[in-house]
């Protein structure tokens, strides 16, 4: 299965990253592809798949996919109809997604976190091609807000990573930032970081 076609990608180092991994990463992250895109359920891919794809640089990527779902009782419902197990994932404020084993896949919900931030992430996703299967994936403007929201160190570093890495839009950066300026816990900090936009 290895060596995967340029074909298949539109980020060329996501195709570099998706290379290194074992064929049973790439297997189980092919089966949640295919089947999450094949069930017409409102997804955005999140996560260290989305970071590497805009990335021009290498950053290990983790085999394993994340996505924010619109509605968790529809897509539990698919996986239960497919005899396809899976377990919750709980955080601070009770469930906060799914995991599905099967595809090494974390759905999480868009009701938990910072709600705004959720729906402008469905909101304002843009399609892209990943293994060959189209799917809908954050814009790279608010996944940098989002990483350095969640305020983990790693979140952070990827965040300032994707502020200084020439791919973000400035003035799209900052009209959702004015978007968000209620929901945003150190607004000025994320305005700051325009400068190096």
């Amino acid at each position: 299965m290895k060596l995967l076609l340029t074909e298949h990608f539109e980020s060329k180092n996501l195709l570099k990253e998706f290379n290194l991994l074992k064929d049973e990463e790439i297997k189980q992250i092919y089966l949640g592809l295919k089947w999450t895109s094949g069930n017409c359920l409102q997804t955005v891919v999140i996560g260290g798949v989305a970071i590497v794809s805009y990335f021009k640089e290498s950053r290990a990527l983790t085999p394993d996919l994340d996505f924010l779902v619109h509605d968790l009782e529809k897509l539990k419902v698919k996986l239960d109809n497919d005899g396809i197990l899976y377990k919750e994932l709980k955080g601070s404020n009770g469930i906060i997604g799914i995991n599905v084993p099967k595809f090494n896949t974390d759905y999480l919900t868009k009701d938990v976190g910072n709600k705004t931030i959720n729906k402008l992430i469905i909101k304002t996703s843009r399609k892209t091609l990943i293994g060959g299967y189209d799917v809908q994936i954050i814009i790279p403007e608010l996944l940098a807000i989002m990483k350095l929201e969640l305020g983990r160190d790693k979140d952070i570093n990827d965040g300032l990573k994707l502020i200084n890495s020439g791919v973000l839009n400035k003035e799209l950066y900052l009209e959702i930032l004015n978007k968000l300026k209620p929901n945003l816990i150190d607004y000025e900090a994320f305005l700051s970081y325009a400068i190096l936009i």
